[in-house]
């Protein structure tokens, strides 16, 4: 209950006069109460978000073919069955992300898998979360998250792989220990994984653990974007492309939550993008947090939000 996505949201209730209820301290779940009106929370999720939409949005496969029968541009997407399926499916696309099916926060994921080895590894670590592992399509282009409430944009995210700056003198590996201690004041989920995938992201700018980047120097120390293996987040609400926001309404309304976030990878110099995932409970945390939460709180208490 005391991360920093639950209490995002606690504090602006209690700024409005809106006691909260804490249902168990191992979850983020409570209920936020003014006058006669309460409602349950899972972080922003609410018990206004219908089971079904809910299930539907969260299961990458599900969201993803859904999106595809009504038009909007998704990456190719198989489930895994085999190893020999999931061969052809890589010789087919040429390079691939290997998920698991419903986790978050790149729980799993192993980005731009392009060999025989590669994929058996990925496969292995999405399967240690979840049975329903899926193989997509690698595409490429600037991570964006348009985050909407009440079916209005209320704010977006840019957001990019985790990276170390050198000083001449400390290892990777020890400027990753660095920058973890560091964030985990601020954020304990925010910190860069020591583990295949981060190897694998060095070997491809051909460095090690070992390497000693030279001052200044920036290096990129993770092929995937999340938030919660170190990548970094910018507020962009003021500088979304006009066709994304277009795009981002209707996939909304279409899913029919009304507070929900859309993940877009965009390629500008080909002007083209894909909805990569969504998320029906997002985590309202900062930079962009505040914002979201006071729009969530007016939402769910339209008319009793005054300032105490």
């Amino acid at each position: 209950m005391k991360s920093v996505y639950t209490t995002t949201i606690v504090n602006e209730a209690r700024k409005c006069g809106i006691r909260v209820e804490v249902l168990d301290e191992s979850l983020p779940v409570f209920v936020l109460k003014k006058g006669r009106k309460s409602v349950r929370c899972f972080n922003a999720l609410t018990d206004n978000v219908g089971a079904a939409s809910f299930v539907m949005a969260q299961n990458k496969r599900a969201a993803n073919s859904f999106l595809r029968q009504h038009g909007i541009s998704v990456p190719a997407q198989e489930s895994f069955v085999n190893f020999y399926q999931a061969m052809r499916f890589l010789k087919k696309c040429k390079t691939i992300v290997v998920k698991p099916s419903t986790q978050w926060g790149g729980k799993g994921v192993s980005v731009a898998i392009k060999n025989q080895v590669e994929l058996k590894y990925a496969i292995r670590t999405a399967q240690k979360y979840e049975e329903d592992v899926i193989l997509e399509q690698c595409v490429c282009g600037e991570d964006f998250r348009l985050i909407f409430v009440n079916y209005k944009f209320v704010a977006a995210i840019r957001r990019r792989p985790a990276v170390i700056i050198g000083d001449g003198r400390s290892s990777v590996l020890s400027l990753i220990k660095r920058t973890n201690r560091t964030e985990y004041k601020i954020d304990p989920s925010h910190q860069i994984p020591l583990d295949v995938e981060t190897q694998r992201a060095l070997r491809q700018i051909r460095m090690s653990y070992g390497t000693i980047p030279a001052k200044g120097v920036s290096v990129q120390v993770r092929l995937n974007s999340n938030y919660h293996t170190g990548g970094t987040v910018n507020v962009v609400t003021d500088k979304i492309d006009s066709q994304l926001l277009v795009l981002a309404k209707k996939v909304v309304r279409l899913v029919g939550i009304p507070v929900i976030g859309v993940d877009f990878l965009f390629d500008k110099i080909r002007n083209r993008y894909w909805v990569i995932e969504l998320s029906p409970d997002l985590a309202i945390s900062p930079p962009e947090g505040y914002e979201v939460a006071r729009h969530l709180i007016r939402y769910l208490f339209p008319s009793k939000t005054r300032s105490v």
